[in-house]
């Protein structure tokens, strides 16, 4: 009678395991429950079977969707491995590997690392660093590290694995093949979607050769390597795209300097400014450069630098800072020039300036001739003044001499 108790968990265990298989799993939940509560009054509580049944029960609930409920009956397993088959059985640390993926399921990566990591130690001292088991449980720690980010941890991983199954296994095993593709998912993730292809074709490769071209896994193989592809083809047509978008943008800037020249002094002027202080040969390659470009024509590339231009540049600045045309009192810019962050935008996306910025400008420009864009301003005083203010773009000019000769002559009274 006893051993006809025992049989019957068996053959329900064994036919909700078909129907899991298929995809029943409410039916499946059934028979695993009823080959339970048998087991349980059979055997006991503690018996590696009724392990096995919380197992599968757990796999059924983790199918489902109810990610506790898997964990509460993984956790049952777990305790009866431990308790009937000790710390060092490989059963056990499978136990803990199942635990850490449905932690995972529930977004507690941390936790589900550590039962990883504890899984790794027990298939380390019951199997040894080198077997299968080992390398599974890579690829498992690798997709919880690509989860959350850590892509080099990953990579690290998955090659790792790679390399213990094609040691143990062999190039051409199924195993290495889920490595390969897991390389591919890794990678696809990265944005490198050519090692992406190439992964998945080995991937494809292994499986035409152990289950043949009909096989399910391997029609999912080659749809993914179709994706991998299209993905590539997208993204090389993005970059040509983008130099293309490059070129026609510094064609327009080209235009509208050609349309403004005003903006073209601008450039040269604010080039000449920031040459100053530094060497005169930037400056002047610079002020060639824009008007290489205004003009259609290439600048020779040489690897030294025309000292005599540098020279006459510098000759150049010498005397128009002793006419009083490049002083720029308080380090305020001596050209009337827009913001120069938006000088850039003009030349990256070959737009022209907006009313408002114009304005800002207007506002930089009352700025640099002395006068606050923000201040009140009597018009009588304006009308005035208005005929003895320095030209817009130059600053005071000649005026700030005039009243550094001025203080002179008084500490000379004085």
């Amino acid at each position: 009678m006893q051993f006809l108790y025992v049989q019957k968990p068996r053959i329900l265990w064994k036919q909700g395991k078909v129907q899991l298989a298929e995809g029943m799993l409410s039916e499946a939940y059934t028979l695993f429950s009823e080959a339970f509560s048998i087991l349980q009054q059979v055997t006991g509580p503690m018996h590696r079977e009724v392990a096995n049944c919380c197992r599968y029960l757990a796999m059924v609930l983790y199918h489902a969707g109810d990610m506790a409920g898997a964990i509460i009956q993984q956790h049952k397993e777990l305790i009866i491995n431990e308790r009937c088959l000790g710390l060092d059985h490989p059963d056990t640390a499978h136990s803990y590997g199942n635990m850490a993926l449905f932690y995972h399921g529930l977004n507690q990566t941390d936790l589900a690392l550590r039962h990883m990591s504890r899984a790794l130690l027990l298939l380390s001292l019951s199997s040894g660093p080198d077997h299968p088991d080992v390398a599974a449980t890579f690829i498992n720690v690798a997709m919880m590290y690509q989860d959350i980010g850590k892509m080099n941890t990953a990579l690290r991983y998955l090659q790792e694995a790679l390399k213990k199954n094609e040691r143990l296994l062999g190039e051409e095993h199924i195993q290495t093949a889920v490595c390969y593709h897991a390389l591919a998912i890794a990678f696809n993730c990265m944005g490198a979607f050519k090692l992406s292809h190439q992964h998945e074709k080995k991937t494809y490769d292994i499986l035409v050769k152990q289950l043949g071209e009909e096989d399910s896994r391997t029609q999912d193989s080659q749809n993914w390597m179709k994706t991998f592809k299209a993905r590539e083809l997208q993204m090389n047509a993005q970059k040509q795209k983008g130099q293309t978008l490059d070129a026609t943008s510094a064609q327009k800037a080209i235009d509208i300097l050609k349309a403004n020249p005003d903006l073209l002094h601008a450039f040269q002027a604010a080039a000449a400014a920031a040459g100053g202080s530094g060497s005169g040969s930037s400056s002047s390659s610079i002020n060639k450069s824009l008007n290489a470009a205004i003009a259609g024509e290439t600048l020779p590339r040489g690897r030294g630098v025309d000292e005599r231009a540098a020279r006459a540049a510098a000759e150049v600045r010498k005397k128009a800072a002793a006419r009083g045309l490049l002083i720029r009192p308080h380090g305020v810019p001596a050209q009337a020039l827009p913001p120069f962050t938006q000088l850039l935008d003009i030349i990256n996306s070959g737009a022209t300036l907006d009313p408002v910025n114009k304005e800002e400008a207007g506002g930089v420009n009352n700025e640099a001739n002395g006068q606050s864009c923000n201040d009140p301003v009597d018009k009588h005083k304006d009308q005035t003044s208005g005929q003895d203010q320095a030209p817009i773009g130059l600053g005071k000019g000649l005026k700030s001499l005039d009243a550094k000769k001025e203080k002179a002559k008084a500490k000379v009274a004085a």
